[in-house]
């Protein structure tokens, strides 16, 4: 069953070689050698009819190679397929460490597998990769090793970089999806401390991010995401990276898709609403086999998608309100206009600026706000009506007056917050919800950030207590049109848990660590420090 918790649009994929067994039915098994002498077992698949050369695909994975065997099919259409168990993983050697040693660090298990892929007489030269969630992941990680033969990759629901939007949020540990997934997909105990001795964006991490060597990919890459989806902000980011400084290949032929879903895509029923039929994925973009053959057999791709094909949400159920279609970019993001929406004292949020002065509450780490909702993966995903713990003395409510006229916001969404503290270090959470005329508050987004990495997520900075200090929460993105009638609201808080780990307000770098202290937080509103939510509007 847990498994089936990571199961997305496409199938996942593996790969590598020197044969064991021929297993009765196409599949021939191997031993790939890494340049560390671990071998990595791979199945190979090849079309029935006689002896040749032709494209592959090629399946990286950490659940199973024969969770993947579906992918043979690919071989009635004169592709061969190639599907590995990664390091350390079921029939493979060595020992598993999530994704570090699939990139272009010492370790390069996703290159030295093309490297042998291209030397077997039964590959033509041209090879795509596919695969969703870590099997999208280890794609990404491939690409920065930039080996060659790649003709094209299909990577869905996966982040540009792994610091930023997988295992930890505005320096904030991502306490549910990292521990949980570690632990349901029985990773080596030893993962979590590694990625817990890395708090702040260093090393380690910058050989998981795909932006430190965009400039190295330069072959056709589709990208597919869900606005609720636990990856949603790094699949945008890895298209927007590539789109604009990857090869020049790349650059004409990236790809992306984002629709109303969670990480499993191409779903109507999202956390507590349902979205009509229409936003499955559209006719207009193609098919997994299809876009194969495009790239490793020059079949004609008929219709050309555009570059971005995203669904602008709307109200539910739809009926006659705007939004809840499908539209196209040549870019990301389309163009907007950014409008500032002040925080006022009385619990609006105004285009107007008000006068100074300041909102606080009380944040206890023993009794932190509970997580309803979200761009979740093993917690209840997508938007979920959020009235029951905006009525905490530890959350500030910030609503505009019911919308005269409908309002679409898509694009990037950042608040701008101006906070104090007594503590030496503490968390501040947005979350962005739009408000229905029957008082239901519907989660769209939600961001935190730790207040030591205000600057920068390389290395925390100290905190003064009593200080004020500006603070940016990145919310990541969306596409919707809030409706006539309806309100757009920011909540302000200090905890989301356990989505994201709770802050214990003591500044001991040291997770394990059991002390808290409760701490008094301070918004400030208006004059010189002027907190406020940035919407990218559009046509406005």
């Amino acid at each position: 069953m847990f498994m089936k918790r990571f199961r997305v649009l496409f199938v996942f994929l593996t790969l590598i070689a020197l044969p064991i067994v021929a297993e009765p039915q196409e599949a021939a098994v191997y031993r790939v050698e890494m340049r560390d002498g671990v071998e990595l077992a791979t199945d190979v698949y090849l079309p029935s009819e006689g002896k040749g050369s032709w494209p592959v695909v090629l399946g990286r994975t950490p659940y199973s190679k024969k969770s993947s065997a579906d992918l043979a099919s690919l071989t009635e259409r004169g592709i061969a397929v190639v599907i590995q168990d990664v390091r350390g993983r079921f029939d493979s050697g060595g020992f598993a460490r999530p994704f570090a040693d699939d990139g272009w660090g010492e370790r390069q298990d996703g290159y030295d597998t093309v490297h042998w892929i291209r030397a077997q007489a039964w590959c033509n030269g041209k090879i795509a990769t596919v695969g969703g969630s870590a099997g999208g992941i280890t794609q990404i990680q491939l690409a920065g090793s930039a080996p060659e033969g790649l003709a094209g990759q299909l990577i869905v629901v996966a982040p540009l970089s792994g610091y930023h939007s997988t295992f930890f949020m505005g320096g904030v540990f991502r306490k549910s999806l990292v521990e949980g997934w570690l632990k349901g997909a029985k990773w080596p105990d030893e993962n979590l401390a590694e990625i817990r001795f890395h708090p702040a964006y260093d090393e380690y991490w910058q050989v998981q991010n795909l932006g430190e060597r965009i400039e190295e990919v330069n072959w056709p890459i589709s990208l597919v995401g869900g606005w609720f989806d636990i990856f949603q902000q790094g699949t945008i980011d890895a298209f927007v990276d590539i789109r604009n400084h990857g090869g020049s290949c790349a650059r004409e032929n990236a790809h992306l898709i984002m629709g109303p879903w969670h990480h499993g895509v191409n779903v109507t029923k999202v956390g507590e609403l349902t979205f009509p039929d229409t936003a499955k994925t559209p006719a207009l973009w193609p098919g997994q086999k299809e876009w194969l053959e495009h790239w490793l057999s020059d079949q004609p791709l008929d219709p050309a998608p555009p570059p971005v094909l995203y669904y602008t949400m709307g109200e539910l159920p739809a009926g006659n309100a705007p939004g809840n279609e499908w539209r196209s970019c040549e870019n990301w993001p389309p163009d907007s206009m950014p409008h500032k929406y002040y925080l006022c004292s009385d619990g609006g949020l105004s285009e107007n600026p008000p006068e100074a002065s300041v909102r606080t509450y009380t944040y206890d780490p023993k009794n932190p706000v509970p997580t309803i909702g979200g761009q979740n993966l093993l917690l209840p995903m997508g938007p979920h009506d959020q009235r029951s713990i905006e009525q905490r003395d530890d959350v500030l409510v910030f609503s505009t007056p019911p919308l005269s006229e409908p309002l679409e916001v898509t694009g990037r969404i950042t608040a701008t917050l101006y906070v104090s503290t007594n503590a030496v270090d503490t968390d501040f959470t947005a979350k962005l919800t739009d408000v229905y005329p029957d008082g239901r508050s519907m989660l769209l987004n939600d961001g935190i950030r730790k207040l030591s990495f205000r600057h920068s997520l390389i290395s925390p900075t100290a905190v003064v207590p009593g200080k004020i200090y500006q603070l940016e929460i990145d919310l990541w993105s969306t596409s919707i049109v809030f409706n006539t009638g309806h309100c757009i609201r920011l909540a302000i808080s200090s905890s989301n848990s356990p989505r994201f780990e709770a802050n214990p307000n003591t500044g001991f770098a040291d997770w394990r660590n059991t002390e808290t202290v409760a701490a008094e937080q301070s918004i400030y509103i208006g004059g010189e420090c002027a907190s406020y939510l940035l919407l990218p509007v559009i046509g406005k």
